[in-house]
């Protein structure tokens, strides 16, 4: 039996928005061809990827065919979700980019516990702690991983064999892989500086994950609360210092004019040959191969340390799929959701899109693209960047763009300590 609905003022308070956001508007629908009848539960389903509509509206079209009860409405803007929270009407089955802010959402037990679906118990454990890592509610699984993107170091793998140069496995490695490019006239590193997102998932997330328990720190910060000081042993201050030299040595291997250059610039000139290596995830694959249909591409984990065994491959969960609390429609969510989760399904849409799939038994990837980082994500060597942890109201991006510029590791650690501590005191309870 469903409970009763949750309240505006619990949504309100658990969205931790105001009212006013009830006046933005909701659009970006899509449904499939059946019509609503009687009889006929409708779910909403909201998921945050535009470029995979038809992916979904193929998979809804096939689910109703089997499910002739349940009519599935997408909607692929992922703004009208807090709209939805606070007018009372959420979607039935959300998925979103796990991160800060969708983690927020858990914490507050906005959705539903889905431990008992037969479709969780196909999850790679691994994976499902990366996504319970970032805080659950009252110890529910409020989100089981549909896509884990991993990301690293794209690189041109006809100018590797050209100059003779292996991948890298050792930070010195790499730095000797720079300079053999550079003596040879090409440019080590593309760099899109003005994007400043580009040098924080990088540069920054490349070489804190490589040298920082990530995972371990951010939950000695979120303990620590309001009371994180810098000579604290939770603050930046005290763990991300030695990173910040590496990172200056990184993105000092960028081509003359990296500042003036943002992503569009960078998928156009990379997809050229006009560098042999692209701190990017698996969203540029596509737009490098639109620029250059005959690119050999491969991608390999940043290695930080000069020891192997600490090399990790940076992830996202790019898609965790929930059910929103008490929505009326529970058995019709649960019925579509464990059909997401089919091997047919999950598995098909992570190939099609350069992700790596969830489940415990999934195929062995074989996209050349990311076949790099297949180990590590097999062997749960991965970690969430910094800089996912951070919420939307921290500019990181544009701090970690002045400290590449001024080259001042004290004032950007300093400046992270201070808006940590600001985030820690106005979400304090």
């Amino acid at each position: 039996m469903n409970a009763a609905l949750p309240t505006r003022r619990w949504l309100l308070k658990a969205a931790g928005f105001s009212c006013a956001a009830a006046l933005l508007p909701l659009a970006g629908c899509a449904t499939s061809s059946q019509g609503q009848e009687e009889g006929v539960t409708q779910l909403r389903f909201m998921q945050n990827k535009p470029e995979v509509v038809a992916y979904f509206n193929q998979v809804i079209k096939d689910f109703e065919a089997l499910n002739p009860d349940i009519h599935v409405v997408q909607d692929f803007n992922e703004g009208n979700f807090v709209p939805s929270l606070v007018r009372n009407n959420p979607p039935d089955v959300v998925t979103r980019g796990f991160a800060q802010a969708t983690a927020d959402f858990t914490r507050k037990g906005v959705f539903e516990d889905l431990s008992g679906l037969p479709s969780a118990g196909t999850i790679n454990p691994k994976v499902q702690a990366l996504v319970n890592s970032w805080g659950q509610y009252k110890g529910e699984t409020s989100a089981i991983p549909f896509s884990l993107a991993g990301a690293g170091v794209i690189y041109n793998r006809e100018i590797f064999a050209q100059y003779g140069v292996a991948v890298p496995t050792t930070w010195d490695e790499l730095l000797a892989a720079c300079e053999t490019f550079r003596a040879a006239g090409i440019a080590p590193v593309y760099g899109t500086f003005k994007d400043t997102w580009t040098l924080q998932q990088g540069a920054f997330d490349y070489v804190t994950g490589g040298t920082v328990d990530v995972e371990d720190f951010f939950a000695r910060l979120y303990a620590k609360g309001a009371g994180i000081r810098e000579d604290a042993a939770e603050s930046f201050s005290s763990n991300f210092g030695p990173a910040l030299p590496k990172i200056l040595q990184l993105t000092a291997f960028t081509q003359t004019g990296a500042s003036s250059k943002n992503y569009a610039d960078g998928n156009a000139a990379f997809g050229k040959g006009q560098a042999a290596m692209y701190l990017q995830g698996p969203w540029a694959l596509s737009e490098l191969v639109k620029a250059n249909k005959s690119i050999q591409l491969g991608t390999f984990p940043l290695p930080a340390t000069n020891n192997p065994a600490d090399t990790k491959a940076r992830v996202n969960v790019d898609m965790a799929l929930s059910i929103t609390r008490n929505t009326p429609n529970r058995a019709a969510a649960e019925r579509f959701v464990n059909y997401l989760l089919q091997p047919s399904v999950v598995n098909t849409f992570n190939e099609k899109n350069a992700a790596f799939s969830p489940l415990v038994d999934a195929p062995a990837v074989s996209n050349p693209q990311i076949s790099g980082l297949a180990p590590y994500v097999a062997e749960g060597r991965y970690y969430q960047g910094a800089g996912t942890y951070f919420p939307p109201s921290v500019p990181l991006g544009n701090y970690i763009q002045s400290f590449v510029y001024n080259r001042n590791a004290s004032q950007f650690l300093r400046d992270l300590d201070a808006e940590w501590r600001r985030v820690a005191e106005r979400t304090a309870v």
